[in-house]
């Protein structure tokens, strides 16, 4: 595993002991392709997903074929437990963006475990309100920020959860096109790319073979919060 600001395999629930795995032994493991629809918007929500390797994005698709990405997970994270546990059809489509390891849990051994554990549905509680937390402030951004703080945003993130110490900054160890994050913060990818003309030639950050290094996480922060 790669040295990260924010490891994976470090994460803690609120009480400071290791996080609680609500899928267990009972998860079947599945290897899935690039590309992989795992669900779509409509269908019935019988699993819940737990992310050993590589990474998902949730997305949505409008009337005339755009795409927004909601969340983009990767390995330690659940996806998929919220209409699981409502009872509802899923609302969001979930494609693998590279090849894919995971867990899935049908939802009756997923609600055995809640009764069996009431750990387990706290721990539930907990991710549902944070993913919904995180998409109310994304939300927040997509309305009242400009594209280049909409776009710094996603880079601070991305160096904060998947960033790696090298000479001369922060290496964003997590491949990503200018397509997908303008589909991220719903610009067009030439308003990405000249976002990011603008960042090297102030010195925040450079480019080498389609990885980023951010040079200066703290003004690129500023710009951010703009």
């Amino acid at each position: 595993m790669s040295e990260r600001l924010q490891s994976e395999a470090g994460r803690r629930d609120s009480n400071g002991a290791p996080g609680l795995n609500p899928l267990g032994p009972r998860g079947v493991f599945r290897g899935v392709k690039r590309g992989t629809i795992l669900y779509s918007p409509g269908q019935l929500a019988d699993c819940v997903y737990s992310i050993q390797e590589g990474f998902v994005n949730i997305l949505r698709h409008s009337p005339d074929g755009r795409e927004l990405i909601l969340d983009s997970l990767g390995p330690g994270e659940v996806f998929g437990h919220a209409e699981v546990v409502l009872g509802m059809p899923r609302e969001n489509e979930a494609v693998a963006r590279t090849d894919v390891g995971l867990h899935a849990l049908e939802r009756r051994h997923l609600l055995a475990n809640v009764h069996a554990d009431p750990r387990v549905g706290l721990w539930l509680a907990q991710r549902m309100a944070q993913r919904q937390s995180r998409l109310e402030c994304r939300m927040q951004s997509l309305v009242f920020k400009s594209a280049q703080s909409k776009v710094a945003e996603v880079l601070v993130s991305l160096a904060e959860d998947y960033g790696r110490k090298v000479s001369g900054g922060i290496l964003i160890d997590y491949p990503i096109t200018h397509q997908e994050i303008g589909n991220l913060t719903a610009s067009s990818r030439e308003t990405v790319s000249y976002a990011f003309m603008e960042f090297r030639a102030r010195g925040l950050l450079s480019t080498q073979r389609r990885r980023t290094i951010v040079h200066d996480l703290s003004k690129l922060g500023e710009v951010a919060a703009a």
